[in-house]
């Protein structure tokens, strides 16, 4: 089965940190990268273009999407520490996004989702993407959202889409929950080309998480956009556990969500 290429691809916070990585990792492998954020991107290279917008501004979405195949998008509040802020960002801009997306033709959408759309089962529950969701935050509902506004596109639109639950995106795993979740940024550059470039991908839902010996996942679904890990958290084991990390004692979490329990939102 022959890959796909894209001529032109946008990625939404590109200026962020898992969008710093993507620019640099997938660099030479499609066409051009538009980034879009509503600070300026540094270090503007060949083959990158710039759009400094809110993703409350329809009018930049519409210019923004303009003779895009692709769209990865990762921009959104990342925590709801103000629920309007979140909701205009991850709900309206998403959105607003995705129509535009729509209007376009765009062909592909790349969705970073999380672990708090699954985020209240307790981590002995193997998960799987066919799992009915349990958000643990108005975080994880609003990614939820997302990823069952695709799963609309699809259907009612045929614009096919990878929505990555992503775990916790470092450049090395410093805590216990790590060794289980950890995404390396080299894992990551892959998956996420692996997602735009897989045929006949549907809908899908991946977990986005590194080949850790310790993974909470059932079935992370990578077969799915014929994604195979190159790290794996337990080779840090050692390190954390010299710098005095409980590597092998009771969990300090209970939760696939992790940050949110015992939290109100």
């Amino acid at each position: 089965m022959t890959d796909l290429s894209w001529n032109r691809i946008l990625i939404t916070g590109a200026a962020g940190k898992i969008g710093t990585t993507l620019r640099a990792g997938l660099a030479g492998r499609h066409g051009t990268l538009r980034l879009l954020d509503r600070r300026p991107v540094e270090g503007l290279r060949p083959g990158e273009e710039e759009i400094v917008a809110d993703l409350r501004d329809r009018a930049a979405l519409t210019r923004a999407v303009d003779g895009v195949d692709a769209v990865i998008h990762l921009a959104g509040a990342p925590e709801p520490r103000d629920f309007e802020e979140m909701f205009r960002a991850n709900v309206r801009g998403l959105y607003d996004l995705f129509e535009a997306a729509r209007a376009a033709s765009v062909k592909r959408i790349v969705f970073a989702s999380t672990n708090h759309t699954y985020g209240m089962y307790p981590v002995s529950h193997g998960m799987s993407e066919t799992d009915p969701v349990r958000p643990d935050s108005f975080y994880g509902v609003a990614k939820v959202f997302g990823e069952n506004m695709l799963r609309y596109y699809y259907d009612k639109h045929g614009i096919e889409s990878v929505s990555l639950r992503i775990g916790s995106f470092e450049e090395r795993p410093s805590q216990q929950r790590h060794l289980s979740t950890w995404f390396s940024p080299r894992d990551a550059v892959e998956m996420f080309d692996r997602a735009l470039k897989q045929p006949d991908v549907g809908a899908a839902i991946v977990f986005g998480m590194s080949g850790n010996t310790r993974i909470r996942i059932a079935h992370p679904n990578w077969e799915a956009i014929g994604f195979t890990p190159a790290d794996n958290a337990e080779t840090w084991r050692d390190r954390l556990a010299a710098e005095g990390v409980d590597v092998d004692g009771d969990l300090e979490w209970k939760r696939h969500g992790g940050i949110y329990e015992g939290k109100a939102y």
